[in-house]
């Protein structure tokens, strides 16, 4: 159907911008309070929470409705890019991890390698050796380990006992300067 036989009313005009002034301060007004009312008739139909920020035409105020309000709907859009922050955040903390442990397994097997070399180009006597250089270096550690083990143990042990028998630390440390003054 053309155009040419709707009545004014029906009639679809292009959309431009409005020249005059108080032509847009006029229009401006009228269209706020239908946007106002649609988003009330919004929020209380279908149960959502809504917000509408208008800027006039001038730039000079702002008009808002919001249900419940434009406050508390403005915080929850920050506080969710907040969250998408630290996510991303931590997104590229992650990333640089996997870098780095890419990297590094790249070195290791570089010197896997070489290690694979070096071990293939001894001859027998000479693995025997490494062999026995490696059990030592085996004990040593294991040795070391089980001397962290007992270190830790007896100062667990010793702090557990000073604080069931004497009350707080510096109680322990204060019957201690006595004892030793007092000796002869």
């Amino acid at each position: 159907m053309s155009s040419k036989g709707r009545s004014l009313g029906q009639r679809k005009e292009k959309m431009k911008a409005i020249v005059k002034v108080e032509h847009q301060r006029m229009i401006f007004s009228k269209y706020k309070q239908e946007i106002f009312k649609k988003a009330a008739e919004l929020s209380t139909q279908c149960g959502v929470d809504i917000a509408v920020l208008l800027c006039s035409p001038q730039g000079n105020t702002v008009y808002s409705f919001g249900s419940p309000s434009v406050d508390s709907i403005i915080n929850r859009f920050l506080g969710e890019n907040r969250r998408l922050d630290a996510l991303r955040r931590e997104l590229r903390w992650l990333e640089k991890q996997v870098k780095a442990e890419k990297e590094r397994g790249k070195a290791l097997d570089v010197a896997r390698k070489k290690w694979e070399d070096y071990i293939n180009g001894l001859g027998w006597e000479e693995l025997l050796q490494v062999i026995s250089k490696l059990e030592g270096l085996k004990r040593n550690v294991h040795a070391e380990l089980q001397k962290k083990d007992a270190v830790a143990a007896s100062a667990s042990a010793s702090a557990s006992m000073s604080s069931a028998n004497y009350g707080s630390p510096t109680e322990v440390i204060d019957d201690e300067i006595t004892d030793t003054d007092c000796s002869p």
